[in-house]
Formats: C-alpha cells, structure tokens, sequence
C-alpha cells in the first residue's frame, strides 16, 4: 500500500535512514560490550543476556528503518513502528535490570582490576539504553503522526483554497464512467 506525499514528508522528517544508523550502531557496540561484561562477571550473566538480545534487536530494527526511510510504504511504516515500540520496551526492561549495578552506587565488585572497566562500560550501555528508547518512541511517534494527521490533511477539503483544485476530480470522473460519458 502507498502511501500520500504528505506522509511520506512527514515520516521523512523523523530523518528515518540517520535514526537507523544511529541504532544500528548502538545494537552493535551493546552486543559486543555486553558481550565483554558477560565474559567478566559471572553473576550478573542473566542481566547481561538480556542486554546481548536487545542489541541484536537493535540492529534488525536500525536495517527496518534504514529501509523504511529509503522506500516508505504504509506495510514498512507499520513495521517499524511495532518494531521500535518493541525495541522501547526491551530498552526499559534492560534499563531496569541494570539500575541495581549503575556505577558508583556502592556495590563493589570483587574483581577490583577490572571493576574500573566494567564501570565505564556499564555506564556506556546504560546511556546507549536511554538513547535507544528515545528513539524508539520518537520514530514511533512520527510514524503514528504521518498515518494519521498528515492523511487526513491530505483527504480533507480546504474550502476556497486553490492549492486543490482536483479535489475531487476522481470522483467526477467515476460518476461520468458510470453515467457512460
């Protein structure tokens, strides 16, 4: 299904293919970080498991919207906006399992050589969490507004307004098909 000029302008402004990227990246430096954290400490494996899928998400997600931006249609807009709710509540979940090993709270590691590491990078997928969700929410919400609002401006009649002249002329044209002119 297409869709008007005036969705496709819309979605278009949410900088789709940027936005996509930017996950992309994101989905892939938290697999690999996730990945090193889980390597490091063993009794926070389940917190980091969680995180490792959430990265792989992210970077299916990122190829959706990356190709959505490219070639819009209702079917891919629809997709991504599922997906990057999805990706959202997957960013709050991970948030929420890792709030209790936020750097500098006063859990201490036993691994004092690495625990400066594992800090900084608990810290990095912690901000990667944040800005991950909100760009999840943000496509979303540029996706519902140009499904939405921006079709209905594009079918509703501006009274005495010369932009749309052919209103309407579809309609005239099948009334005169079916009246056999």
């Amino acid at each position: 299904m297409s869709l008007y000029a005036s969705q496709i302008k819309a979605f278009k402004s949410a900088e789709p293919k940027t936005l996509g990227a930017i996950q992309i990246i994101i989905g892939v430096l938290t697999v690999i970080m996730s990945t090193i954290v889980y390597k490091l400490h063993y009794h926070i494996q389940r917190e980091i498991i969680i995180l490792i899928v959430n990265g792989a998400q992210l970077v299916i997600t990122g190829i959706v919207l990356v190709h959505t931006g490219r070639k819009p249609s209702k079917c891919m807009v629809l997709t991504s906006i599922v997906l990057q709710l999805l990706t959202a509540a997957f960013d709050i979940v991970g948030f929420g399992l890792m709030a209790r090993h936020i750097p500098f709270r006063g859990e201490s590691y036993y691994y004092r050589d690495t625990e400066f590491l594992v800090n900084g990078i608990l810290g990095t997928l912690i901000a990667f969490l944040v800005l991950a969700c909100i760009i999840g929410l943000v496509v979303s919400l540029f996706g519902v507004y140009a499904l939405s609002v921006s079709a209905i401006k594009e079918l509703t009649p501006i009274p005495h307004a010369t932009e749309k002249q052919h209103y309407g002329a579809g309609l005239q044209a099948q009334n005169s098909i079916h009246a056999g002119n």
